[in-house]
């Protein structure tokens, strides 16, 4: 699932396709495009340190997290003084197959307003806080789970 995610990411989502997906709602501070690029970037970061790893569980080790979280906080949170979202930087060990969303595609609505789709494969939806945190250092003010759509309507 996270190889499909991370090649989403990088080329786009399967048009073709019709999954249901969640829709996720980002508030965000006239900065929309802005943390749409930056999620994207820090996911695709993410996903190839763990992809890269896939199979050989003794790679993923603490100094392989820490280098993950030193490029997140040089990267990422620069622009983002919020000393609670720097608390939670080990949350960038929880983007494996572990999780019960994988990012489908996005959409800037206006730039107030980010449009995230995810597609959920379990429920409650477990590491969804995870999601959260990423949108929040990425320079997102709110992230809400929003309704069912088909991906065949984005």
């Amino acid at each position: 699932m996270a190889h499909d995610e991370l090649k989403r990411l990088l080329f786009g989502s399967d048009k073709s396709s019709d999954t249901t997906l969640m829709r996720v709602e980002v508030g965000c501070n006239n900065n929309a495009s802005k943390v749409l690029e930056k999620a994207i970037e820090a996911l695709t970061v993410i996903l190839s340190v763990n992809s890269v790893c896939e199979g050989k569980e003794d790679w993923l080790t603490t100094e392989s997290y820490e280098m993950l979280e030193s490029w997140f906080t040089n990267n990422v949170l620069p622009d983002n003084n919020d000393d609670r979202l720097l608390d939670g930087i080990q949350n960038v060990r929880w983007f494996g197959e572990g999780r019960d969303w994988f990012w489908w595609s996005a959409q800037v609505a206006d730039e107030n307003t980010l449009y995230v789709y995810i597609l959920v494969v379990g429920f409650p939806i477990s590491g969804f806080d995870s999601l959260r945190w990423l949108l929040k250092c990425c320079g997102a003010s709110v992230v809400e789970q929003g309704e069912a759509v088909k991906s065949s309507d984005l």
